[in-house]
């Protein structure tokens, strides 16, 4: 396992891609951008629901929690409010927040953050009613609510559900470029080549070949 990869990482990868999608076709590439970060979010939530499906349990708010993918490597603080049976959580930390700063992007994050938690939310079951109330990009915290969260019985954490962060620093690189390439056959090419040469830069041709060594994998199933 590579292990350059982490949240940054994955946040990085996502910056690049908007920033050189942007600088190519302008309003259009932040359409194609929009496009990109809602698939990756719904295949997730869909991996989620397999997972949880597979081990008898019911696609609520209880096991959307207990099967996320991926574990935190940076320090978070957050606190939980709301009234039952909603789940309101407030984050104060994120590296993704940080990094599309550091990067000069924080019209990307307000953009990709708008769209990844509901997405997700809607891959693993589009009747749960979920809520970004404010994110950190313009805000405090990152004020989210899942609307009758508390309800139901509880659902154990799963380990066996998380993924390395090069698996999810993949599954960016492949659907993105897959779809890059869709939406624009003629010349989408030369926006990866400029992502994956920042990568490059970024992180090494190690961790390039770790990305591309994703394009073989089936980002819908879950094995």
């Amino acid at each position: 396992m590579n292990t350059k990869f982490n949240e940054k990482t994955h946040a990085t990868l996502i910056g690049l891609f908007y920033k050189h999608l942007k600088e190519a076709y302008g309003c259009a590439g932040i359409g194609c951008f929009v496009k990109c970060s809602q698939k990756m979010a719904e295949q997730r939530g869909a991996r989620m629901a397999l997972r949880a499906l597979r081990d008898g349990h019911q696609l609520n708010f209880k096991s959307y929690m207990a099967y996320g993918e991926w574990t935190s490597t940076f320090p978070r603080r957050s606190e939980e409010v709301g009234v039952y049976p909603d789940k309101e959580t407030r984050s104060f930390l994120c590296a993704w927040r940080d990094t599309f700063e550091e990067m000069g992007l924080v019209e990307c994050g307000k953009i990709y953050c708008k769209e990844i938690d509901r997405g997700i939310v809607r891959g693993f079951n589009p009747d749960l009613t979920f809520e970004l109330k404010s994110y950190l990009h313009d805000s405090p915290c990152c004020d989210m609510v899942f609307k009758d969260a508390a309800l139901g019985e509880d659902v154990p954490m799963n380990a066996q559900a998380k993924m390395p962060w090069e698996y999810h620093c993949g599954h960016v690189y492949k659907t993105y470029r897959k779809n890059i390439l869709a939406i624009y056959p003629q010349d989408g090419q030369k926006v990866v080549d400029q992502v994956e040469k920042d990568f490059v830069q970024a992180f090494g041709e190690e961790a390039m070949e770790t990305l591309r060594s994703y394009l073989s994998t089936d980002f819908n199933t879950i094995g």
